[in-house]
């Protein structure tokens, strides 16, 4: 067997233990990528909360809620193989009328594979009070593509569409709902295996906030095979500057720890995988603090 045969061989194998999870059913990392080490910690329940740039991908409505530029970049070293690698960056700013984002996840195995979902996704308040209440729409484009890092170097690429919604009828309340891949494209998740579609991805979402101190949150998946399965966390902020955080998903425990401080963010945690072990991440997150305007000052 050739070099360029051999390393298509261990792109077959690894793409089909790391990507698929060991689940029955074929599927991509794309579809269920790390976007935060916050959201992880949580235990992945993240729809109702989306206030920061992942909520590109997580949530499109949550953009809404984010006044000023919004930066944020996660790394992670799955289950601590080397050379095999998750990165996620995005973006998210408010422009007249609706706010816009825009990430790129990319996973990659050092000679065998890489995944690479680029999302756009745009927002609009529907409806906001003085008193923090707000429903908020949003829709986002995900372009995926999976390729295998041999000679012919053979990719296949999928487009699809996503939405959510927001609704916080009370500010210590949140209640959020997204789908993902609306067409169901088709795409060939190993080049030259055959051609998949990509089922629906769902979540339903609540969250409860106490105060400055503490947020819970609970929610509903869908996962690729079609069932539906429950994650949920809380987020207690100790100090000005602290904030821990721990979650479940399913059987598998998550714990994260957070520093923020003007504007600036910083996420470690861990999650757990019953036969692949635990996986650590980290995020640096940047929100660019908003004007305050001086009072008895004009606007």
């Amino acid at each position: 067997m050739t070099a360029g045969g051999r390393r298509f061989g261990a792109a077959v194998v690894l793409f089909a233990f790391f990507s698929a999870g060991l689940a029955p059913a074929a599927s991509a990392h794309f579809e269920r990528p790390l976007l935060s080490t916050r959201a992880a910690a949580l235990g992945g329940a993240f729809v109702a909360i989306a206030d920061d740039a992942s909520a590109v991908v997580d949530n499109p409505a949550g953009l809404s809620c984010l006044p000023t530029l919004s930066l944020l970049a996660t790394y992670q070293r799955p289950y601590g193989v080397s050379g095999l690698d998750d990165g996620y960056l995005a973006a998210a700013v408010p422009v007249p009328w609706v706010n816009v984002g825009a990430s790129w996840f990319h996973r990659g195995l050092a000679g065998a594979f890489s995944e690479d979902l680029f999302t756009v996704a745009v927002a609009r308040d529907v409806k906001r009070t003085s008193e923090d209440a707000s429903l908020s729409v949003g829709a986002s484009i995900d372009v995926a593509r999976v390729a295998a890092a041999d000679e012919a170097g053979d990719a296949a690429t999928a487009v699809a569409f996503g939405a959510g919604v927001l609704l916080r009828p009370f500010a210590f309340i949140g209640l959020g709902y997204s789908i993902r891949n609306l067409n169901h494209p088709d795409i060939d998740l190993v080049p030259g295996g055959g051609s998949t579609a990509l089922e629906s991805a769902q979540a339903v979402g609540l969250a409860y906030y106490w105060q400055d101190r503490l947020v819970v949150t609970i929610e509903t998946h869908q996962d690729a095979t079609g069932a539906w399965k429950n994650r949920g966390g809380a987020e207690l902020r100790l100090e000005r500057h602290l904030v821990l955080r721990g979650g479940l998903d399913s059987t598998r425990a998550t714990i994260g720890v957070g520093i923020v401080w003007q504007g600036f963010g910083f996420d470690a945690g861990m999650t757990g995988h019953e036969a692949l072990g635990s996986s650590y991440a980290v995020t640096l997150r940047y929100s660019r603090p908003q004007k305050v305007t001086a009072y008895g000052s004009p606007r």
